[in-house]
């Protein structure tokens, strides 16, 4: 273990010294403001208020003629560890993707394609872009593969353990709450006004672009929020309606609502974030009948150390309507080693089973300077 840990750290530090550029979680942004990445974020990846309403705008609130000063191009290493990888424990260094991101006049994108993940070959984890110029540019139009309409921590959070209730499975149905999937969302995006919605089909690689048979899972999901970029309170809902086909024939039809509250900290109180949801299955499969389940998330954490390092307590239930019933809850404690490097350690448990515990370091860095 102490070995392993060692060639992690000899990884991340070689990144580190390989580069002297400022970088942080989308690098070149950071890099043509000349800012840290704590405009943007609590601890990376996990976005604040400000960065919140970065991300669902499709970048476009940002200075355009500000961003021309980099490249739009960045790379990402995560070497990590977890002590329950199905494969067996042991450091996964193959970790390295590739990122495209900017806007151009009325258009938005960003691309991430995975060089290596968990030491095998890399698929396409995001490629979308977006026109930005509907309503006075309130509205943005995103193709491709894209997040999906949902509060921010299910797709970007400091905690190594996804949150549950994303996930959640019901019968042979597992719902895709925070999956990046093919199709198009519209977004509406005024002052503390954030209305989404988006039709999502194929969560697959490059094949999944035009994969909308009768075989393929198809959702519809929306997210309706306050979230005012300039107070640490967001407040909404979210939720979907969708078909799932049975492998053994059959399709199942299924909804899901959620309420939120996510708080970032500040002035001396922690953060806080917390989820309700329902789900409703029809037809889970293998000839169970409906099943009306539910789940709730509750987190809470914390900044120190002048904002360089976070420490984050979670708790989870689900209850699948099935008489499956589990209790789950992870500790977190993320660093910023440098400027260049990220650490974090989680440990994790989850009723009816050992506890576990995982580490990652993340390098990020843009591939040229500042112009």
């Amino acid at each position: 273990m102490i070995r392993a840990l060692a060639i992690v750290c000899a990884v991340a530090c070689a990144a580190v010294l390989a580069c002297s550029r400022q970088a942080d979680a989308m690098p070149p942004f950071a890099q043509s403001y000349g800012v840290d990445c704590s405009v943007c974020h609590t601890e990376v990846p996990a976005l604040n208020a400000h960065g919140r309403w970065v991300q669902r705008s499709g970048y476009d609130v940002l200075d355009h003629s500000v961003l021309k000063r980099s490249v739009p191009l960045w790379v990402g290493v995560n070497p990590s560890y977890d002590s329950q990888d199905s494969n067996g424990p042991r450091p996964r260094l193959g970790n390295v993707a590739l990122h495209a991101v900017g806007v151009a006049g009325d258009w938005s994108y960003h691309v991430q394609q995975w060089l290596r993940q968990n030491d095998m070959s890399g698929g396409l984890d995001t490629a979308w872009i977006a026109y930005n110029n509907l309503f006075h540019r309130s509205g943005h139009l995103f193709f491709g593969k894209i997040e999906t309409p949902a509060p921010s921590p299910l797709s970007q959070w400091f905690d190594l353990a996804p949150i549950a209730s994303s996930q959640m499975t019901v019968g042979e149905h597992t719902y895709q709450l925070a999956s990046n999937r093919w199709g198009t969302r519209f977004a509406y995006v005024n002052g503390s006004i954030d209305g989404e919605v988006a039709f999502l089909a194929s969560n697959v690689n490059i094949g999944g672009v035009n994969d909308f048979s009768s075989n393929t899972e198809k959702t519809v999901q929306w997210k309706l929020a306050w979230a005012s970029p300039e107070r640490p309170i967001e407040i909404g809902a979210f939720g979907s309606r969708g078909s799932f086909p049975l492998p053994e024939g059959g399709t199942d039809q299924y909804r899901s609502l959620a309420f939120y509250v996510q708080r970032d900290p500040r002035y001396g109180v922690p953060g806080a974030l917390v989820i309700y949801q329902t789900t409703f299955d029809a037809n889970p499969g293998a000839g169970a009948a409906a099943a009306a389940g539910n789940a709730a998330t509750v987190e809470l954490y914390k900044t120190f150390l002048r904002g360089k390092a976070l420490l984050a307590v979670r708790k989870e239930f689900i209850n699948d309507g099935l008489g499956t019933q589990l209790q789950s809850g992870n500790i977190d404690l993320e660093y910023h080693l440098a400027r260049f490097v990220h650490v974090y350690v989680e440990t994790y448990m989850a009723q009816n089973s050992k506890p576990g515990y995982r580490y990652m370091l993340w390098w990020t860095t843009p591939v040229s300077s500042v112009k």
